[in-house]
């Protein structure tokens, strides 16, 4: 899927706008249009509607505020060609990203790992926090108590000795009293193409979980596939040689047919092919 961006005369709209002398104005931004900034910043592209969700509650203050940045030359804002409905995107430009880091600096706080250059699959990812988020705000059956990108994860797990592993985003959810701490990983292992290897197994990216000395500092493994084959692969591949830790799994078709990622879901291996709710999947 090619990016058509919003750009100048003269420029080519299939890559992000050039920077220009002068171009980029920070005066009279306000603490809401660095707050905007800085969730860019952390997590990637985010659709208009998603912008909404965690910081406004009302599409048109998100409209002005992202329209603000765009014109400082601080966020880039992009469509996919391939998409009918023209769905805006937004990211953090590299001069966006550079003014942040500079900003924090001055005011003495520290600079997050990373910052405007998102994992793989950052946008499923954002989808998934995105859904937690809309539901906690409008169900308020549930709480999105946390929320880690993947660099503040790694470098928390390896505080208790666990390397090997590549979660994606580490995340607490409560319902029901009930206290979820998952970490969410993404099965994207493709074929190589120039050599033709396959792509390695799907329990290949949990098997550090089995020398995690200090045991797993969660209730969870979520695991999100592309498709059904991989995700009974991976349940076959844990009853044969198990993780200390409940794992559950999710195709791409029920994540965005359920309302909620919340719902039932969820496949914990071992537990008979039941679907299940996030907050059920430790006790399965």
């Amino acid at each position: 899927m090619a990016r058509r961006y919003q750009v100048g005369p003269d420029e080519s709209p299939f890559a992000p706008p050039v920077r220009r002398p002068g171009g980029v104005q920070v005066h009279g931004l306000g603490e809401r249009h660095w707050s905007l900034l800085g969730l860019l910043a952390e997590h990637g592209a985010l659709h208009t509607g998603q912008v909404v969700t965690f910081l406004f509650g009302s599409r048109p203050a998100a409209v002005r505020h992202l329209g603000v940045l765009v014109r400082a030359g601080l966020v880039w804002r992009f469509v996919y060609d391939n998409d009918p409905s023209h769905l805006a995107y937004y990211e953090a430009s590299t001069d966006g990203v550079t003014a942040l880091e500079d900003r924090l600096r001055r005011s003495g706080q520290t600079v997050p790992p990373v910052l405007g250059q998102p994992v793989a699959g950052h946008m499923l990812i954002n989808d998934f926090f995105t859904g937690l988020a809309a539901e906690a705000r409008a169900g308020g059956r549930g709480w999105l108590y946390r929320w880690q990108r993947a660099a503040d994860t790694a470098s928390w797990l390896r505080e208790y000795g666990l390397s090997g592993v590549r979660p994606r985003a580490y995340g607490v959810w409560i319902e029901d009293g009930i206290v979820v701490r998952f970490l969410l990983h993404l099965d994207d292992a493709e074929p190589k193409p120039w050599s033709g290897d396959p792509a390695p197994p799907p329990a290949a990216g949990l098997a550090g979980y089995r020398h995690a000395g200090r045991g797993v500092p969660a209730t969870a493994v979520l695991v999100v596939h592309a498709g059904p084959e991989r995700e009974m692969a991976l349940h076959r591949e844990l009853a044969a040689e198990p993780v200390p830790i409940p794992v559950a799994t999710c195709t791409l078709d029920r994540l965005y047919a359920a309302p909620s990622v919340a719902d039932a879901i969820w496949n914990v291996a071992g537990a008979h092919d039941t679907l299940c709710r996030l907050i059920d999947v430790p006790r399965r």
